[in-house]
């Protein structure tokens, strides 16, 4: 468990949008996710994680045999908050999905993928600030989702070069007749701007489809979201700005636009644009 206590002690503690009474929880679960994605994706290590995976079930049962402090600290949030160990497992799952799958053949299974690896995350600080409701959870969902496939967006050439992956479809890879040998191009060609294009548009319409979430939630964690959905937004905008080109690094958004980001968060209701 080597990596536990790097990240345990270095999570970015500094967002003044997440009150001080949630932060430890909000810093445990992130330590606890960072580790185990860091074992999958940097370490590529499947015994480590599996490792992880047994220390961490021990300590929720608190039968450890040999206590860390990562898991005894965030065995304390899951009692106190009384969070579903299931969320936690669902990432695992994911974790050890990426060491295992590299292609996904259907929409089906990669939000399948999702909502395991990206969804919990969601339900988890929800939780964490003290929601508890299916209709926000769903909401939450969808914005998870789309930040995950945003993500997976801007990777797709480090992704496939980098650990053999690729997250989108191989129906929708044929149906737009991309190769792969064009994903690891350093400029997008016609048919990967099309590609590209499709799931852009889809993502922006996840992340609009969890925007009523921002009417339901209050305080720091609205604006936290709003944030997020906001810089989502930004992205969103800088991929189109760049005709869909994710694979040349010309996507650029700057330190004005990011400003611009939180202060629409903290004053603006409505939603970003590039999403509706």
């Amino acid at each position: 468990m080597r990596l536990a206590r790097d990240h345990y002690e270095n999570f970015p503690v500094g967002s003044f949008l997440i009150p001080r009474a949630q932060r430890t929880h909000i810093h445990r679960i992130y330590a606890f996710a960072r580790t185990a994605d860091d074992i999958a994706d940097e370490m590529q290590d499947a015994v480590e994680l599996a490792a992880y995976r047994a220390s961490f079930l021990a300590h929720v049962d608190s039968s450890p045999e040999i206590r860390l402090e990562l898991f005894t600290d965030l065995s304390r949030t899951i009692e106190e908050l009384d969070l579903p160990v299931s969320l936690f497992t669902d990432l695992l799952d994911a974790f050890a999905q990426d060491l295992d799958v590299a292609r996904y053949p259907d929409d089906g299974s990669l939000f399948g993928y999702c909502r395991k690896s990206a969804d919990p995350v969601g339900r988890l600080v929800l939780r964490v600030f003290g929601h508890r409701d299916d209709e926000l959870d769903a909401w939450s969902d969808s914005i998870c989702t789309g930040l995950q496939l945003l993500n997976h967006l801007q990777d797709i050439r480090s992704d496939l070069e980098e650990r053999d992956r690729i997250y989108f479809p191989t129906c929708d890879l044929e149906k737009f007749g991309v190769t792969e040998d064009e994903l690891r191009a350093d400029s997008a060609s016609p048919n990967v701007r099309d590609l590209v294009r499709y799931w852009t548009d889809r993502t922006a319409g996840l992340l609009a489809a969890g925007w009523p979430l921002m009417a339901r939630v209050r305080g720091r964690l609205r604006l936290e979201l709003r944030a997020i959905v906001g810089g989502a937004a930004a992205c969103v905008r800088a991929i189109r700005a760049a005709d869909h080109d994710v694979l040349s690094g010309k996507r650029r958004i700057g330190k004005a636009t990011k400003v611009g980001v939180l202060a629409r968060a903290v004053f603006s209701s409505r939603m970003p644009r590039g999403l509706a």
